[in-house]
């Protein structure tokens, strides 16, 4: 998926304007949840994200979606990860 194409759905979702957030190499986080849902697209690197009972690994183009309450963690590979994320 390219940006433009990202943005459109996730404007086509109800999604707001996606912000960039940039993770460091290796980059490793605790398990939270949100408020909110996210739909999310990485943009540069490798961004992993573990959930309870199995890692996700995404790649440039690639894009999940989290509903809000989802308890989740958010790693970088060696590398590190741009993502853009959109909220709701």
């Amino acid at each position: 998926m390219t940006e433009d194409e990202f943005r459109t759905e996730l404007a086509a979702r109800g999604y707001g304007e996606p912000r960039s957030f940039v993770f460091p190499p290796d980059a490793d986080g605790e398990f939270h949840s949100h408020d909110f849902s996210a739909m999310v697209m990485v943009t540069e690197g490798e961004f992993r994200l573990e959930l309870e009972d199995e890692t996700r690994v995404f790649e440039p183009g690639e894009w999940c979606e989290l509903a809000a309450g989802t308890l989740h963690l958010e790693q970088a590979g060696p590398s590190g990860a741009t993502i853009l994320a959109g909220t709701k």
